[in-house]
């Protein structure tokens, strides 16, 4: 046979076939559309969420700077503007004055300081919102939240009147002297301030000023390296070169987090995004392939016939990647902009599940997005239609006009019956007659349906109200932030006034008040606390966090003091709350291991609850006695006590022990005890007006370090936590679920167009048209029943899988029953009702006008 080699010929031929397959064309378009659609908002979500994930590392320690000196002297500042290492052009200086103590600030830390320009350049996590930074000496700008707290207006030219304490040698002297200030801008921070640290900042004229009578605080340097690479190496070496420097240096951890460090750390970061990414291949891949393969068996007799005339398997294959191509080129377009349109929809969605990432840090654009999608997008329908162009290809002309559809491999048995042949039995063959094309279908449903399935359980799984549970102990509580703090010399706070339990009962909606007391101090080190101390789990990360790698049993037994958290109870209801919430300690999942709660006889006195874990040498029914100490020291005395063990819960480690006592036996053993928490049970959980009341009363007392929070607000939070998570899953579900269905409706199309022959003949001999309608009915079913089959097994198995990977703190697992059966439903419809569509559009002909048509 001689081939050719006439390009111009194939073009023409590669339009004149995609203007023929007008339904063919409509249906791969909307194929590639949808998988161009997820690769593009899967991109445009990753990238803008690892932007915004990287500068809220940055916002988090506070500046762009690689490196932060603090207490550095002039002389050391000169010596780091000529290193040769350092980008003397991103020297920034921080002057401290002092921690402003207006008493509206006592919750809070607030550092008045001079920031020069460099430094303002590089701190990321504020945000000027008006205004400009001090230039005269009574000028001041203040963050947001510090103005509320002073309650002041977000006005420029606003009175600030500022308290800074006296300082002498070093100490303050316990007198503060009131500074008039001017505002002359504020700012807002854009990630949260969980820390209570603020900055405030003054003129360099006011600075000056004020050291003439004062003493200031430490000054602080901010820089960077002139090069990104070893940032420890460079770093340590400069250090070695101040000497002597004695103040506190830091390299900036979010510069070298953005380094992925180990295999672990990588696998962690990247998988997530690999999954996606072949999850969407497959998607894309299962009905592109089938649209491809369905046309070119259709056309296989064309193929054949160019074939014969000269027309090489080379050329056959690029007619058909031609026209592959020339459908990319209008969805691949299409898919990109309503991709990247969601794409911008759904980042700040993400941003709210993540939480903490403030909007201003997304970056939605980078032509990176569109490139990896294109390429993606493209190498899908390039897979897809591979192995139809190798079929076309390669098929000889002799077998191209006896090619079939079904599979060449199936053996037949000769059967004999006396009934004629089953319905059912024909409607089984049928749908098997080709197992590839059949395969496929059933993955790209089932797939669809399993995710469907997986996204149900996350979203069924996180109940709100259980959410809120995990927050609090009753419908409201009054908290008290610092009672840590009450006993400290410097900075004490104050302690919550037990009158407000009085002014609480008095409302007639609160049905019940329980309050739990904390105490401060430690234990003596010795008896059976020691030995149920000494056997607990010590994790490496505690180790390196808070005792600096050392053994904290060493330091423990130097010290004589056991850090115990001792808890005084109301009731015993309470300790029943924190376990069903897991609010009893910080460490896992908390449950009784040993003995039982019972609430009369712990309300009564005398027994106690202890934190333990599996190996505790503390068993229940045993007496254990403990010298509590006064003001957290050995030579202080101490309080002497014996109570029954109760019961033992599961969860301590890292040398941290819980006991839970009977408030009167607390105030027994503390001789200074506070309350905590004031825990309330209303009879109206939505009532804005008792929110208000008890928030009243809580003001009346006037304390800083008191807060009322409500259930009803975590809920609300929870379940806007749950829609995020419904808009992001459903809108994955219905994309991939339109590319399910769509390949199942091209499938059964395709299929009963191309078997019109055979059902006019079987029509012929006999066969009415309410039997072919039963058999094509039949054939839907059969797959609707495989892939519900499917949904019951590998889809059980996907919703676990589902749970164990985004599951909440306080989720607890339910199977989505309700979204299974509108799955299943759904699926039966599709099946049933599709098949019966297109024969009766194909009915219309007669009998012998269709099997004319093959001939």
């Amino acid at each position: 046979m001689l081939y050719n080699n006439n390009q111009k010929i194939i073009k023409k031929l590669s339009k004149r076939n995609f203007k023929i397959n007008k339904m063919r064309n409509i249906v791969s378009v909307i194929a590639i559309v949808l998988t161009t659609v997820l690769f593009t908002s899967l991109f445009t979500v990753g990238y803008s969420m690892l932007e915004a994930f990287n500068s809220y590392k940055f916002m988090e320690y506070g500046t762009l700077s690689h490196v932060q000196l603090q207490d550095i002297s002039k002389e050391q500042i000169e010596k780091l503007k000529n290193h040769d290492l350092i980008d003397k052009n991103t020297i920034g200086i921080v002057k401290n004055i002092e921690t402003i103590k207006n008493p509206e600030l006592l919750t809070q830390t607030v550092n008045l300081a001079i920031y020069d320009e460099n430094s303002i350049k590089n701190t990321l996590h504020i945000e000027m919102v008006e205004g400009k930074l001090p230039e005269n000496k009574d000028d001041i700008v203040l963050p947001t939240i510090v103005l509320d707290l002073l309650k002041l207006p977000h006005k420029i030219g606003t009175e600030v009147n500022l308290e800074i304490p006296k300082v002498k040698g070093g100490n303050t002297t316990g007198e503060t002297e009131i500074f008039k200030f001017r505002l002359s801008g504020y700012f807002k921070y854009k990630v949260s301030n969980v820390m209570n640290l603020h900055d405030v900042f003054a003129s360099e004229v006011f600075y000056n000023e004020y050291r003439k009578y004062n003493e200031v605080g430490p000054t602080c340097v901010y820089f960077n390296f002139k090069n990104n690479k070893n940032l420890e190496s460079q770093f340590n070496q400069v250090i070695k070169d101040l000497k002597p420097y004695s103040g506190k240096a830091s390299l900036n951890p979010a510069h070298l987090d953005t380094q992925v460090n180990n295999t672990s750390e990588l696998i962690k970061n990247v998988l997530p995004i690999i999954l996606m990414i072949i999850l969407i291949l497959l998607s894309g891949y299962l009905l592109i392939y089938n649209i491809f393969y369905i046309s070119v068996v259709k056309d296989i007799q064309h193929y054949g016939l160019l074939k014969t005339i000269g027309t090489s398997p080379v050329q056959i294959k690029k007619l058909v990647i031609t026209q592959a191509n020339t459908l990319c080129l209008i969805g691949i377009p299409i898919g990109l902009i309503i991709g990247y349109l969601l794409g911008i929809v759904f980042v700040p969605i993400v941003g709210n599940i993540l939480n903490g990432l403030n909007r201003s840090s997304y970056n939605y654009f980078n032509p990176i997005i569109f490139i990896f999608a294109t390429v993606f997008s493209y190498i899908t329908v390039r897979l897809s239609c591979k192995k139809p162009a190798k079929i076309a290809s390669t098929v000889s002309p002799i077998d191209a006009i006896r090619y079939s559809d079904r599979d060449n491999n199936i053996k037949k048995k000769s059967k004999k019956g006396k009934t004629g042949s089953k319905i059912h039995k024909m409607a089984l063959a049928n749908m098997f007659r080709n197992k590839k094309k059949a395969f496929l279908v059933l993955v790209s449903m089932s797939l669809s349906c399993m995710i469907f399935l997986g996204v149900a359980t996350i979203i069924s799984s996180s109940d709100p109200n259980k959410a809120a549970d995990g927050q609090l102990l009753g419908d409201m509580e009054i908290q008290h932030g610092a009672v840590w703090q009450i006993d400290y010399e410097e900075n004490p706070s104050i302690p919550m006034d037990e009158n407000i339990l009085k002014d609480l009962k008095n409302i007639n909606e609160v049905d019940n008040i329980y309050t739990l007391y904390n105490g401060n101090n430690g234990a003596v080190y010795e008896g059976d606390l020691k030995e149920e101390v000494l056997t607990q789990e010590v994790e490496q990360s505690y180790k390196d966090l808070l005792y600096e790698g050392e053994d904290p049993k060493d330091i423990v037994e130097f010290q004589g003091v056991l850090p115990v958290d001792l808890m005084g109870l109301s009731s015993g209801i309470l300790i029943d709350r924190m376990i069903e919430n897991n609010d009893a300690g910080f460490y896992g999942d908390v449950k009784v291991i040993s003995g039982e709660i019972d609430i009369e006889k712990f309300n009564k006195g005398g027994y106690v609850i202890i934190q333990g874990h599996e190996d505790s040498k503390i068993k229940v029914g045993d007496k254990i006695s403990f010298k509590y100490l006064k003001n957290n020291l050995v030579e202080e005395g101490y309080t002497e006590n014996e109570f029954e063990v109760m019961a033992i819960l599961g969860g301590a480690k890292n040398f941290s022990i819980s006991l839970y006592v009977n408030e009167n036996d607390f105030k027994k053993v503390v001789d200074k005890p506070y309350i905590e928490k004031v825990i309330i049970d209303t009879n109206n959980k939505n009532d804005d007006k008792l929110e208000n009341e008890i928030i009243n009363i809580n003001e009346k007392y006037n304390n800083p370090y008191t807060k009322v929070y409500s259930k009803r607000i975590f809920i609300e939070e929870a379940k806007e936590l749950q829609l995020s998570i419904t808009i992001i899953g459903m809108s994955a579900v219905v994309i991939i679920g339109l590319i399910g269905v769509l390949n199942f409706i091209n499938t059964m199309t395709t299929n009963t167009i191309s078997r019109r022959k055979e059902f006019a003949t079987i029509e012929a001999v006999g066969m009415t048209k309410k039997q072919l309608k039963k058999m094509l009915m039949l054939e839907g079913f059969y797959y609707a029943l495989i892939i519900t089959i499917s949904n019951l097994t590998l889809g059980g198995v996907a919703s676990i899988i589902s749970f164990n990977i985004m599951k909440l703190r306080y989720s607890v697992y339910t199977y989505p029953i309700g979204d299974l059966l509108l799955c299943t439903i759904a699926v039966f419809l599709i099946s049933l009702v599709v098949p019966l569509i297109v024969y009766k559009s194909l009915s219309k002909e007669s009998i012998v006008e269709r099997i004319r048509i093959t001939e």
